[in-house]
């Protein structure tokens, strides 16, 4: 018995002689995540290029389509990431009730690397850790496996809170952003939670065996602390599950780095000196991006660094309700620039001093009249802070009253849309906030792009008023650009399905010296369902989708609004995507059934049209952005 009390310091020497020792299988886990992060690297060093190679064969007017591959490496390369993006884009399973929706499973690609995880931590686990019978040792079989599953769950605790952190190298070396990596922090964490229960069970089950439980917990007193432990990280697992989040994401924040930072003391007391490493390796990490962020946070919002002569901390915030219980949050002299998608944290101490929330900028960081820059977001009240503003905002309607904010970030990673030929752009209500940026983005800067079309999807008319003058003024300074963008919003709540109101701006003819000149024209409608054009073709009736129209380019920006139906992926993508001359980009921002479905069809097109297969269909790009993560 005494054997069983003496060897609880997860030491390299109970692997007992047997292969490598359990440090050495936490090295090669590290290993593993570096070498995974130097590929996304590699990859990202790759698309960097290919994106400078086609925005300059743009810039030298190359008389071919800069987004397809000519080369037969270029070609080879295009083969493999459409296959990829075939076997990786599905998400073929989602729910949309209110609380199943919770339990969407994950998109195909996640899954299997998920997989890949689980099986390189299984071979961690059981690798040369199983003795015999007729081995001098086989009395100790349990206290192994627990051994090494000590080692295996304490290596993975760095790694999770890395995934958590804002500034971290992972998202340095790969450009991805930190919002990427949530799910998989979680799922790692779950992981985590496993891999304890054999650390503890195996050795709780030798224990048992000898009925020596009760002596065990009585003289070692790291036992308890194990148990606190796996407690914590129980406790952090289930509240935070998506449905609780949801129902109170203050509280779960705040719970859940009580929670992070409890879960370190409890494991820095019970592991032994030898694995402390580990948990030092996280509070380096957590002290890290929280000091960075402190420190980028007080120069951005005391204009330490800025142009702004302010004296005042934060930035002068107004805020206008909108129709569709949102408020339109405007921050006055910002001065830093951010990229067209991303996000930022606000803060407003005078509302909710203890809250920073991220939204997305919905609007391209130029500089006014007045040589600063204006940030607005577009906020869907909803319960805690965003329902503290639209109150406030309906309180102050009509006056001047200003807020003073503070900003955290810009965040995220929004794709380079300029290197593809064709993009379509899909959002759902307030996912518009995300795209129509993008839009007015590629009307200033286009380079690759020759079509572009965006899909607006609202409930009701009035939500069209969140961006009617920035759709308007795009539709009206078209002739200024070589890009026509295509605008399409869909009303899905109309009852008397009226107009299909189209705003088409004609390409200035040399013989009229007025290049403003605009057409407006009114159709009737009667579809009980939206249909984009009378030419858009069926999947039934697409008998050789590989023939692209070579003339496809818009020669007028329109902005079209229908009544009385919700459009499909199909009428919305497949059009595009059929008369495109090279690769297309799909970008959608929505609800998890939308972004699901957007995975699952657009693989399917893909596979479909056997792209870059031998028939001459171009690539397509996904990028999907969720309300929440």
């Amino acid at each position: 018995m005494k054997g069983h009390m003496g060897h609880m310091d997860m030491s390299g020497g109970m692997n007992m002689g047997r292969g490598l020792s359990n440090e050495e299988y936490a090295r090669r886990y590290w290993y593993g995540i570096a070498g995974c992060v130097g590929l996304l690297a590699a990859v990202r060093v790759a698309k960097s290029f290919q994106t400078r190679w086609r925005l300059s064969d743009s810039r030298r007017d190359h008389p071919g389509i800069p987004s397809r591959p000519q080369s037969r490496f270029s070609k080879a390369c295009a083969t493999a990431t459409a296959t990829c993006r075939e076997v990786l884009y599905p998400q073929p399973v989602h729910f949309t009730g209110r609380f199943s929706r919770f339990f969407t499973p994950l998109p195909i690609g996640r899954w299997l690397l998920l997989i890949i995880y689980w099986i390189v931590l299984l071979s961690f686990l059981w690798q040369n850790n199983i003795i015999p019978k007729d081995d001098p040792l086989y009395l100790y079989r349990w206290d192994k496996v627990g051994y090494r599953a000590a080692w295996v769950s304490v290596t993975q605790v760095p790694f999770i809170y890395l995934l958590s952190c804002k500034f971290n190298p992972i998202s340095l070396l790969t450009g991805i952003s930190y919002e990427r990596f949530n799910w998989l922090h979680r799922w790692a964490a779950r992981t985590l939670w496993l891999t304890v229960i054999v650390h503890w069970s195996f050795f709780y089950h030798s224990w048992s065996i000898y009925g020596i439980v009760d002596k065990q917990i009585a003289f070692m007193p790291m036992i308890k602390w194990g148990f606190g432990a796996w407690g914590i990280l129980t406790w952090m697992l289930l509240s935070g599950f998506g449905f609780f989040r949801h129902l109170s994401y203050e509280l779960f924040v705040l719970q859940h780095i009580a929670g992070a930072a409890a879960l370190l003391w409890v494991l820095h007391t019970h592991v032994p000196t030898k694995a402390a490493y580990n948990i030092w390796m996280a509070v380096a990490f957590l002290t890290f991006d929280w000091g960075a962020r402190l420190i980028h946070g007080v120069l951005q919002n005391t204009h330490i660094l800025g142009r702004l002569n302010s004296k005042i901390p934060g930035y002068s915030t107004r805020l206008e309700p909108l129709p569709g219980n949102v408020v339109r949050v405007t921050i006055e002299g910002v001065d830093f620039t951010w990229k067209t998608g991303q996000h930022c944290f606000l803060n407003m101490p005078r509302l909710r001093p203890f809250e920073s929330h991220p939204y997305t900028i919905a609007n391209v960081a130029e500089l006014g009249s007045n040589g600063q820059r204006t940030m607005t977001m577009l906020i869907q009240a909803r319960a805690g802070f965003s329902r503290t503003l639209w109150k406030t905002a309906i309180k102050h309607d009509g006056t001047d009253r200003r807020f003073r904010a503070f900003l955290g970030g810009p965040w995220g990673s929004p794709p380079i849309l300029s290197q593809y030929e064709t993009v379509v752009l899909i959002a759902c209500s307030s996912g518009a906030s995300f795209i129509i940026p993008l839009l007015q983005d590629l009307a200033r800067n286009p380079g690759c792009v020759r079509n572009v079309e965006l899909h607006w999807i609202i409930r009701e008319e009035e939500h069209f008023s969140w961006f009617k003058d920035e759709l308007t003024t795009l539709v009206e300074k078209s002739h200024q650009t070589a890009l026509k963008p295509q605008i399409h919003i869909h009303i899905t709540r109309s009852s008397d399905r009226r107009t299909v109101f189209s705003n088409e701006v004609a390409e200035p003819s040399p013989s009229k010296p007025d290049p403003r000149a605009t057409s407006t024209e009114v159709e009737e409608s009667s579809l009980s369902t939206r249909t984009s054009t009378a030419s858009v073709p069926s999947m039934e009736n697409e008998k050789s989708p590989l023939t692209p129209c070579p003339e496809r380019a818009a020669t007028t920006a329109s902005l079209n609004m229908s009544y009385g139906g919700r459009p499909t992926l199909d009428s919305m993508i497949r059009p595009a995507v059929e008369s495109a001359l090279g690769e297309t980009a799909v970008i959608v921002c929505g609800s998890t059934s939308i972004t699901a479905r957007s995975r699952t069809y657009v693989a399917k097109l893909s596979d479909e049209r056997a792209v870059h297969k031998g028939t001459g269909a171009q690539g397509i790009m996904l990028f999907t952005e969720t309300y929440g993560w």
